[in-house]
């Protein structure tokens, strides 16, 4: 079975690496967007999102994103984003909190820029708290 090697890099390094993966399951701004082996070449613009990593066994790892990029180019895929979190390393408390402070900074609306700040926050949120569900 052909596998893929998967990199999610930020500006502070790699957080994620693995050479072994079946299929990367991601969201872009087009829509969802799942990467098998031998897939053609291509660069996409990412959303804020959950991102799974499937693994021939089955298993899966998933790791929060923000917005960025993801290239495809044999079977290498590399994602470039500004922050990503594995599920382990996600404080479920202070996501949920986040979540709270975002939800009521909607509901006041008191600009435009603190609409779309908020809205950000909210997805940033709900993608960490999406990829700690079992």
């Amino acid at each position: 079975m052909n596998t893929l090697n998967v990199s999610i890099v930020t500006p502070n390094g790699e957080v994620y690496s693995t050479k072994d993966a079946s299929m990367v399951v991601l969201g872009t701004t087009s829509g969802q967007l799942g990467i098998m082996a031998n897939h053609v070449p291509m660069v996409a613009s990412l959303a804020i999102g959950p991102l799974k990593v499937v693994f021939p066994d089955g298993k899966e790892e998933r790791i929060a994103v923000s917005e960025g990029f993801v290239e495809t180019h044999k079977n290498d895929i590399t994602v470039i984003v500004q922050t990503a979190e594995c599920a382990d390393d996600i404080d479920v408390e202070r996501a949920k909190r986040a979540k709270e402070r975002a939800e009521k900074r909607l509901s006041e609306r008191k600009s435009t820029l603190d609409v779309r700040r908020a809205e950000l926050a909210l997805a940033r949120a709900l993608a960490r708290l999406k990829v700690t569900e079992k």
